[in-house]
């Protein structure tokens, strides 16, 4: 469960519930049902459920939550984008396959590994990553790895009778190529795995970024320029509806340092803007709410740094920010609420500004946009907060604790994530 509280996007685990049948919808959807009634959550409370793709918990979620509550993880769909595109290219499927003989000779040969260490003189002593073929960034880190240690791995195999054959100075380009490429993404991974800052607000913009970012890279190889190709058509495949997805595009709307600007499709724009007006006239009723115009210079405009930089994927962001200057809408709607407009005419913010903080300061300018930013803000973008529990409950159930209760093991992986604030009142 997320939400957030005293301006942090706080994370805690309710239950962890051990499955005795098959994974149907139908059963899913009653284990999920159960959890709610035992913390008396229910469905309206609910804004939003992210599971992975797997057809029985999308179903399962559907049925309880609808559609529109519902969310894909980010992260996995991601996950997908370089492995289809690097699958598509065979040249670089055995160029992997063959750095991954190497890096396996190594793992099992004592000798080779030990002569590996040796050549490292001084400093920090790295050793070969092996890839795990359900993550494409562990090839990313295996490749990575592979080309530091490349000079001296190849000195060790040309002493190693019977050894794997090295990799040559053109693959070499390939794997530069590879890695070069798949930075972005790497980056952007690393961009929504977390569960203590705002990820939701980040996802529309993050695939127009990498969308960028990965066109505009030079590819020097026919490899590169093969994958590159592949990437694209995959990004384009698997994300361009994204910006018609609500929960996300509430969520980049009520983020002040995007706002309208990465809404390339202008219905999708509509859409959103619509909808938010909706939820903040419903809210106000038939109150008659007196807005103040009055400008907040709590919150001043930094110009973000336009520097073009590799490994800041925020660049495009900038540039976009930049020639948007201060967001002013296109025309004047007289339907749309005064507070909501208001919000919308504001200069957009700092992509580092802590987003919590500044609602926090628009909180009496915006009441009730305040609460809708409230309620989407706290959705995360991805799973992975709920899969890592299966490492926090591999830590708990040990040889020597392999009788423990699963009601006890829920209750401990529930008191592990007690943020500290809790403990101390």
């Amino acid at each position: 469960m997320h939400f957030i509280q005293n301006l942090q996007l706080v994370s805690v685990v309710l239950d962890v519930h051990p499955l005795s049948e098959r994974h149907t919808a139908d059963y899913l959807r009653e284990t999920i049902t159960k959890v709610q009634k035992s913390w008396n959550i229910s469905n309206s409370k609910v804004v939003c459920i992210v599971t992975d793709g797997g057809a029985n918990i999308v179903k399962a979620s559907n049925d309880l939550f609808g559609e529109l509550r519902h969310l894909h993880c980010f992260a996995h769909m991601l996950n997908f984008i370089p492995q289809r595109a690097i699958s598509n290219v065979p040249k670089l499927v055995l160029l992997i396959k063959k750095v991954k003989q190497i890096v396996t000779f190594f793992k099992h040969s004592i000798t080779a590994a030990d002569m590996l260490t040796k050549c490292q003189h001084g400093g920090c002593i790295l050793k070969l990553k092996q890839e795990v073929p359900t993550r494409w960034n562990t090839t990313y880190y295996m490749m990575e790895r592979f080309k530091i240690l490349a000079p001296k791995i190849s000195s060790v195999l040309l002493e190693i009778p019977n050894g794997p054959e090295m990799v040559s100075t053109a693959e070499l380009n390939d794997i530069k190529d590879l890695l070069h490429l798949l930075q972005p993404f790497e980056i952007v991974t690393k961009e929504v795995f977390g569960q203590e800052y705002i990820t939701s607000s980040k996802v529309i913009p993050l695939v127009h970024t990498l969308e960028n970012k990965v066109g505009n890279l030079e590819a020097t190889t026919e490899i590169g320029q093969k994958l590159q190709i592949k990437l694209k058509k995959e990004i384009e495949k698997r994300f361009q509806k994204i910006e018609f997805i609500q929960l996300l595009s509430i969520a980049t709307l009520i983020d002040p340092r995007f706002k309208t600007i990465h809404f390339q499709k202008p219905l999708a724009k509509s859409n959103v803007l619509q909808i938010v007006n909706k939820e903040i006239r419903q809210m106000i009723s038939a109150e008659n709410v007196y807005v103040s115009n009055s400008r907040l210079n709590s919150e001043e405009n930094v110009n973000d740094n336009l520097v073009d930089n590799n490994s800041d994927i925020w660049n495009y962001h900038k540039k976009v920010k930049y020639l948007a200057s201060s967001q002013i809408l296109e025309s004047s709607n007289s339907t749309m609420e005064a507070e909501f407009k208001q919000y919308l005419y504001l200069p957009l913010i700092n992509i580092n500004n802590d987003v919590l903080a500044v609602w926090e300061s628009y909180k009496t300018v915006f009441p009730h946009l305040y609460v809708v930013a409230q309620k989407y803000l706290s959705t995360v973008s991805s799973s992975i907060p709920s899969e890592r529990l299966f490492s926090k409950a591999g830590n708990l159930i040990t040889e020597k604790r392999n009788r423990i209760s699963e009601s006890r093991i829920s209750k401990l992986c529930f008191l592990q994530t007690i943020p500290a604030m809790y403990w101390d009142l």
